[in-house]
């Protein structure tokens, strides 16, 4: 019987030690975490603090497995902050998607953080809520930087990217920006639109006819076609590139001078073609005066030497 009490006892001091785990090695790594954040953003240097805290309080070898996990979970959360925070601060605007992505995936984190903080005080409490406000801030901060790009942009499709982000941005953070900034990108992208629209046109219209003004170009009267083929799509090419660089599309800019120096090319050949033609016939008229001129000249000389002629008869 006291045998049997023995081994009921030996169990009963087993559990608690069951549902401890060694959290050493999260507080070794919690501890030296450091990272860029820290020191434009204070609200990730609570949370880390927050949670040594709650980690110095209790003996490392007897974490309970809640607070084991939430000081994971946290480290994971700051991981991923400062994932987010070297994307951001790239040059690349891809890598900008990226961050705002990864600082928006961090609430899922904040999530569970909060259903472990339940069960370890207001500690933990706190720790979550700095972590939330630091999420919100570097998005707030992002929405501002990339809302300052797109106004300082040249490129109006570079505009919309930053402006997209900005609403990402500032939507993550639940911030009311992002309506105004919606609207705004919206309209831009509508008139954005309704020019590349217009701008293909002309190009593609002009492209055509020198398409068509090239195989003229060579034959007679067909240079004459190509004359006018080539004088429109240069009317048309100038209409296209200024709307491209309305917008600085570069790309379409090069391929519109592209273009216009086939054009230009066309209708110098052909205008001088036509300007010889004119030339030759000119000559061909003025010699033609010329000839019935002096012919009409020479009939009314002859004419008058008969009609003298005849007088000095008739005397």
């Amino acid at each position: 019987m006291s045998r049997g009490l023995l081994l009921l006892f030996s169990a009963l001091l087993l559990l608690p030690a069951a549902e401890a785990q060694d959290c050493t090695s999260v507080l070794t790594e919690l501890r030296g975490f450091t990272s860029p954040l820290f020191a434009s953003h204070s609200e990730f240097v609570q949370v880390k603090q927050d949670v040594l805290l709650l980690l110095y309080s209790r003996e490392r070898a007897v974490c309970s497995t809640a607070l084991t996990n939430f000081a994971s979970r946290t480290l994971e959360y700051l991981k991923t902050m400062d994932a987010s925070f070297v994307l951001l601060s790239s040059s690349e605007t891809e890598k900008h998607r990226e961050g705002v992505e990864r600082a928006i995936e961090a609430e899922e984190i904040i999530l569970e953080m909060e259903s472990l903080a339940a069960e370890l005080g207001p500690v933990a409490g706190d720790a979550v809520f700095a972590a939330e406000q630091g999420r919100r801030s570097l998005l707030l901060a992002s929405g501002m930087f990339f809302e300052r790009r797109a106004e300082e942009a040249k490129s109006t499709r570079e505009r919309l990217e930053l402006l997209e982000l900005a609403i990402l941005s500032y939507g993550a953070a639940d911030a009311l920006q992002a309506k105004n900034l919606a609207v705004r990108r919206q309209n831009l992208e509508e008139r954005y639109t309704s020019d590349m629209e217009k701008a293909s046109r002309y190009l593609d219209s002009a492209v055509s006819g020198l398409r068509i003004a090239e195989g003229l170009s060579t034959s007679f009267p067909g240079f004459i076609d190509a004359y006018g083929l080539a004088r429109d799509a240069i009317a048309e090419l100038r209409r296209a590139q200024e709307i491209y660089a309305l917008h600085s599309e570069k790309e379409k800019l090069i391929q519109v001078e592209e273009s216009l120096s086939r054009a230009r090319e066309i209708y110098s050949v052909t205008r001088n073609r036509i300007l010889l033609l004119f030339g030759v016939l000119s000559a061909v008229l003025t010699s033609l005066a010329v000839y019935i001129q002096s012919r009409i000249l020479s009939w009314e000389k002859d004419s008058y030497d008969c009609s003298l002629g005849n007088e000095l008869v008739g005397d």
